[in-house]
C-alpha cells in the first residue's frame, strides 16, 4: 500500500455546516476511503493555508482519485492537494537509482552544476560560449538575475527590510526618498 497525505480547506459552505452542526469527520471520511480500497491513517484539522490534513494508505493514486473526486463534488471542501508520502529507506533506494540513471543522463541545454552527471558531461569554459546559442545564453542570464533577485528578496525580509522583487543583476541603489522636513514651524 502505497501512502498518500491529502491536504484541503473548507469552503464557505463547508464551515457554515461545521458550525451549525459541528461533528467529527475521520469517521466518514475514512468510510470514504475505504470505498476506494484504501485506509485512513489520520485525520487533523490545521492552521495554516489548509483546515484538513489526512493521512491514509491507498493501493495506488489513480484508486484514490474516484474518492477526492466525491469530496470536491460535496462542496464542503477545496483546493485538494495530494502527495505521496515514502519512508526515508525507500527514499534512500530511489537516490541510489538515480545517481546510477544519472551517469547516462544527458539534461537540456542548461548547464547542470554540482551533479554526478555535470561533472561528466559539463562543457569546458573555454567551449561553452562557442557552443550556446545566442538565445540559450540569453535565457540563462535571464534566469540567473531571476534566482539572485529572489535570493536577495529572501535575505531582505529575513533581516526585517522592506522587499522589493530584484530582477536586474543588483538591487535599486537608492532608497525611497522621503520629504525632508520643513525648518520653517511655520510650515507645519
Amino acid at each position: 500500500m502505497t501512502t498518500f497525505i491529502t491536504q484541503a480547506r473548507f469552503t464557505k459552505d463547508g464551515l457554515k455546516g461545521m458550525v451549525a452542526s459541528p461533528e467529527d469527520r475521520a469517521e466518514v471520511v475514512g468510510r470514504l476511503i475505504g470505498e476506494v480500497g484504501g485506509k485512513l491513517i489520520s485525520y487533523y484539522m490545521t492552521s495554516g493555508d489548509y483546515d484538513v490534513l489526512l493521512i491514509f494508505e491507498a493501493a495506488s493514486y489513480e484508486d484514490v482519485v474516484p474518492a477526492l473526486i466525491v469530496a470536491a463534488a460535496g462542496g464542503g471542501v477545496a483546493d485538494l492537494k495530494t502527495v505521496t508520502a515514502l519512508k526515508s529507506s525507500d527514499m534512500k533506494s530511489a537516490f541510489t537509482k538515480a545517481g546510477s540513471i544519472a551517469l547516462s543522463y544527458r539534461p537540456p541545454a542548461v548547464p547542470v552544476v554540482n551533479s554526478a552527471v555535470g561533472e561528466r558531461n559539463a562543457p569546458r569554459a573555454d567551449s561553452q560560449n562557442e557552443d550556446a546559442p545566442v538565445d540559450t545564453q540569453d535565457e540563462a542570464k535571464t534566469a540567473v538575475n531571476i534566482l539572485d533577485g529572489r535570493r536577495k528578496a529572501m535575505e531582505d525580509i529575513k533581516a526585517g527590510r522592506a522587499a522589493p522583487y530584484y530582477f536586474g543583476s543588483s538591487p535599486p541603489s537608492t532608497s525611497p526618498r522621503r520629504k525632508k522636513p520643513s525648518a520653517d514651524p511655520a510650515k507645519k
